[in-house]
């Protein structure tokens, strides 16, 4: 499949807080928002000056609305310090469409399991799913390490059943949202992202069921398009030279459970 991206001059419409270190900045982006597909992100140029940082900052589309796009993130460096500043009517130059996203399965339940910031590409994905399976089960599974760090859960009722865990008990299960994967029954589709070890618990529990598991990855990138391979993972299986490896950007973000971990 090709890719199709193009550089945007996107404009800021909202760039509101969600929770002590995370906001959701909504860009008026009419070409990418029109190209976009669920599990894809962009590259964000944070410096209006294109000085420091230099770098572009690879972010999930949360939900696309009309010509508009959103971004979830959470203030972790220099970088998105300066996005959390932005105010509305800023310019910002977007680099996307990119990458391979989710695969929308036939099934009856999607399932979807997000640890933290990692819930960001699952809304646009439960949105898609929604519309392409009117009549399908849709559970999202969240995680996180206390309520005060939960994440836009509002934004996917009604039509989504949410299930809820934290690791210090502060709202629904007390302990790992894999435990509530665990409890699931049925022909399940798993989709996911958020740490790799909840990940890599994701895809077991998935794999013990023989579902079909899709992991989204997170990456340190330079470019977003495979030029730097910055983002190498090892595949799963026995290969040699090149075929070892797979690039976030640009074979993913999201693979096959099973092309990642066997």
């Amino acid at each position: 499949m090709v890719v199709v991206q193009c550089v945007e001059q996107g404009v800021v419409q909202r760039n509101s807080q969600v929770n002590q270190d995370s906001l959701a900045m909504v860009i008026l982006s009419p070409r990418i928002a029109a190209m976009a597909r669920p599990g894809q992100f962009v590259m964000v140029a944070c410096s209006k000056t294109g000085q420091s940082p230099l770098l572009r900052r690879p972010l999930s589309i949360h939900a696309v609305d009309g010509d508009c796009l959103t971004l979830l993130y959470r203030v972790v460096g220099q970088g998105t310090e300066l996005l959390a500043n932005m105010n509305v009517n800023n310019s910002l130059s977007i680099l996307g469409p990119l990458g391979m996203g989710f695969a929308i399965a036939e099934r009856k339940h999607h399932c979807l399991v997000g640890g933290g910031i990692g819930i960001a590409p699952l809304l646009f994905l439960a949105r898609a799913i929604r519309r392409a399976q009117p009549d399908s089960q849709i559970t999202l599974l969240a995680g996180a390490r206390s309520d005060l760090e939960l994440l836009v859960i509002e934004k996917f009722q009604p039509g989504v059943e949410v299930l809820i865990a934290t690791d210090d008990g502060s709202e629904g299960h007390h302990g790992f949202v894999t435990e509530l994967l665990a409890e699931i029954t049925g022909d399940v589709e798993v989709y996911t992202c958020g740490p790799t070890p909840m990940m890599k618990g994701v895809a077991a529990i998935a794999r013990k069921h023989s579902w079909g598991c899709q992991v989204s990855l997170e990456s340190h990138m330079a470019c977003g398009m495979g030029a730097c391979l910055g983002c190498a993972v090892e595949r799963s299986g026995v290969h040699e030279g090149a075929d070892k490896y797979v690039h976030v950007c640009k074979d993913g973000p999201v693979f096959k459970a099973g092309e990642i971990w066997a």
